[in-house]
């Protein structure tokens, strides 16, 4: 199994790997009665690469395109979006709404420089205020600098409950953005089962749903579940 290393999904923290995938084929692979070996690797491309050869059964975290359908199997069930949602000061949950870009209208929105955002969004009149750097969004929030800011919604409520200002943030329900990702299966695998793999997958993943199991340990992650409300994310 690879995957390429990026906090809150799979990364190791001295010597020891850690992560929302991680945690999530841990249990996935221990119901379903299977060892498995999981290596980290740096290229997304070099990845690909050993997939199609054949010698990695598993990757880790794939959106799904028609290229990579042709050498991937992908599993019905996702249990990650990644997407970007509006941030917001907790304190104006209730009094700010996003249906519609209309409805942002006379907000101050922060956007960082050079980053690429949906044409839609842009040409929508709203006003922006410019920022240079990603990582400064949430402080200009939080000073009132800014009213909402479109952020990677998994990734900021990692970095906000490290930084012990989640319950200062609440998000807006409807994403600007999402996207589902998968774990997916190498058609050239030779692994003996890897033709039912996928299904047995599956059927463990929405087990898990169902018994609270995903939900604890994004929760564990991200101190909140990301699709939990007015304040949810992913």
């Amino acid at each position: 199994m690879l995957a390429t290393p990026e906090e809150p999904y799979k990364f190791a923290d001295h010597g020891v790997y850690q992560g929302i995938d991680v945690e999530v084929l841990d249990e996935v692979m221990r119901r379903l009665g299977l060892s498995y070996s999981l290596t980290f690797v740096e290229s997304g491309t070099r990845i690909q690469q050993e997939a199609r050869a054949g010698r990695a059964d598993m990757l880790l975290l794939f959106s799904k395109n028609q290229d990579r359908m042709e050498y991937l199997i992908y599993p019905q069930e996702s249990y990650i979006d990644i997407s970007w949602r509006f941030f917001i000061r907790a304190e104006d949950a209730g009094s700010i709404q996003f249906d519609s870009y209309d409805d942002l209208q006379g907000l101050q929105i922060g956007i960082t420089q050079d980053f690429s955002y949906t044409p839609e969004f842009l040409a929508s009149g709203l006003d922006f205020q410019t920022i240079a750097s990603n990582n400064l969004q949430i402080g200009m929030l939080l000073a009132k600098r800014v009213d909402a800011v479109p952020m990677n919604t998994i990734s900021t409520l990692y970095e906000e409950k490290k930084a012990g200002r989640l319950a200062q943030l609440a998000t807006l329900p409807q994403p600007l953005i999402t996207k589902p990702y998968y774990n997916v299966f190498s058609k050239a695998s030779t692994f003996p089962e890897i033709e039912s793999l996928p299904g047995r997958y599956d059927a463990t993943i929405r087990q898990m749903q169902s018994d609270g199991t995903l939900d604890a340990i994004l929760v564990k992650y991200l101190g909140r579940h990301p699709g939990s409300g007015d304040r949810d994310g992913s």
